[in-house]
């Protein structure tokens, strides 16, 4: 059978839910049809591009390239087949955590009354680079500082950190949280795309990790059954806030830089004035 269009979709779905099944949810076909596709997809390119487990899929390295690959081909087809081809095709937002926090709302609800012929499109990906290296979004969040002569690089905020208690954790009383405090809690770190590891206690004592998680979810589920504590961006707890987590201040945590990252070769005529719109965004709410 030859390789079509469909099998590039199939693919970008699969990685997108990291889930053959979700996928095949999600494209209204049995999961064996997916499979199939998939197969015949690798088949074509002579290369695994899925990387299966019990967990779900996640992409290879050579995946990893060819997602890129793919998503420009069927973006270019989609924007070829459209009936309006004056319209600009969506601006994806990647962010693997909590997007900008307190400052999303107002740079979506500022996009749209400025730019309402152009939909930005938020997706949360459980990957530090928010979906840009797998070529799954135009211009990442991103709170890692990141080195690449192909990548442009903007500073929106530092934003304040705070940790993570289950509700009936005895730190819930304490007036001030420092991170000496924490020393003699045990840690929920995600390994995968957080923020937080043991270098964040250069001085004295440090807590012992009690779990290393890849998502968000496991995150909050580990610290919500007092399995530790977490430490994270304010903006976990704005966008993320759980019943049974309590999150609190952190008075002497150095602070995290949000960053809006974005391939130097990107040709979407809106990124420069998203970009342009989300640092004023910022610039505003800070004063």
């Amino acid at each position: 059978m030859a390789v079509g269009i469909q099998h590039l979709r199939t693919f970008l779905m699969a990685v997108e839910e990291g889930s053959i099944s979700k996928a095949a949810a999600r494209l209204h076909m049995a999961q064996s049809a997916v499979s199939r596709r998939l197969a015949e997809l690798e088949r074509q390119v002579k290369h695994p591009l899925l990387e299966r487990s019990a967990e779900g899929v996640q992409p290879t390295v050579a995946g990893k390239t060819f997602c890129a690959k793919a998503d420009a081909a069927v973006t270019a087809f989609d924007d070829a087949m459209r009936s309006d081809l004056q319209r600009v095709r969506a601006l994806r937002v990647g962010h693997a955590w909590s997007a900008v926090g307190v400052h999303t709302s107002e740079i979506l609800r500022r996009w749209q009354e400025t730019h309402p012929d152009v939909e930005v499109r938020l997706r949360r990906v459980d990957d530090p680079a928010g979906g840009l290296t797998s070529g799954l979004s135009d211009v990442a969040i991103m709170r890692t500082h990141v080195r690449g002569r192909n990548l442009n690089e903007e500073l929106l905020v530092m934003e304040p950190r705070v940790v993570a208690v289950a509700t009936d954790n005895p730190l819930t009383a304490v007036s001030e949280v420092r991170l000496a405090d924490l020393a003699d809690h045990a840690l929920v770190i995600n390994s995968f795309s957080g923020t937080t590891s043991l270098r964040l206690w250069q001085d004295g004592r440090r807590p012992v990790v009690a779990v290393e998680v890849d998502t968000l979810d496991d995150w909050q589920t580990y610290i919500a059954a007092g399995v530790g504590i977490g430490v994270t961006p304010a903006s976990t707890a704005w966008m993320h806030p759980h019943s049974e987590i309590t999150y609190l201040p952190l008075r002497d945590a150095p602070p995290v830089p949000v960053y809006l990252v974005w391939a130097s070769n990107n040709r979407h005529p809106a990124l420069r004035s998203f970009v342009r719109l989300a640092r004023n965004v910022v610039a505003e709410d800070a004063r």
